[in-house]
């Protein structure tokens, strides 16, 4: 548990220099003319979440990131976007995991029934087919937009190439892990957080809006990994 917990305050205060560097802004404040990187991950902070351990510390509540198989094309912006939603306060959750999470707690908490949310990777036909479906869909899409854009955010340049093995991935996965084993012990959500309501018992356990590589062991040297990539992020991209 002593290592646990020592490996956790490495990661935030590797995170801290990010939001000392000017990051940490909520995400729908950002566009496309910001300075991210090309490639790299994500964490997502949450109003009103903190840690037990550090109650003036923000808990991370997500992580993520993009182009882990060889030759995807995705960049950052393009996946924080997706998962933010449009200007106009649409989305689309059947390409934002993160969206779909976040649109099923919400469903669970104000007891809605909306039986088309998460189906299908395209509109099912009971969708297609139904004016009242679609309305409640859109208005579930907007309540997503507005709580993912409403949530700060912290990001690292990670520029390797596309794939399984790349250093993004070693990061998520590891970030993760390590994550969701403290927030199984030591740390914990709110009474409030949103999360407690989802669907899926990864989320409401590890208190993360995250579902793979939670529950599994963490790597420690991903931190090494981590801090050369907070490294490079303050010095090339604030």
């Amino acid at each position: 548990m002593r290592n646990l917990l020592s490996d956790l305050d490495q990661f935030y205060t590797l995170l801290t220099r990010l939001e000392a560097a000017g990051q940490g802004e909520h995400l729908g404040s950002y566009s496309g003319r910001a300075r991210f990187p090309l490639r790299g991950v994500y964490f997502f902070h949450e109003p009103g979440e903190y840690r037990r351990s550090h109650p003036n510390s923000p808990r991370i509540v997500r992580v993520g990131t993009h182009a882990v198989s060889a030759n995807a094309k995705s960049t950052l912006w393009q996946r924080l976007r997706t998962h933010c939603g449009t200007r106009a306060g649409g989305g689309n959750h059947r390409g934002s995991v993160f969206r779909r999470h976040i649109g099923a707690a919400l469903i669970a908490r104000d007891g809605l029934s909306l039986p088309t949310w998460g189906v299908g990777q395209a509109a099912p036909p009971r969708l297609r087919e139904s004016v009242t479906n679609q309305l409640a869909e859109a208005a579930c899409e907007r309540e997503v937009s507005a709580y993912i854009g409403a949530m700060p955010i912290l990001w690292v340049d990670v520029p390797d190439a596309p794939g399984p093995t790349s250093e993004r991935a070693f990061i998520e996965r590891n970030a993760i892990a390590l994550l969701s084993q403290v927030g199984m012990s030591t740390e914990s959500a709110s009474r409030s957080w949103l999360g407690l309501h989802s669907p899926r018992s990864e989320i409401r356990s590890s208190r993360l809006w995250n579902v793979d590589y939670t529950g599994q062991t963490y790597d420690p040297r991903f931190l090494n990994v981590l801090a050369t990539a907070v490294e490079r992020t303050v010095k090339q991209h604030l």
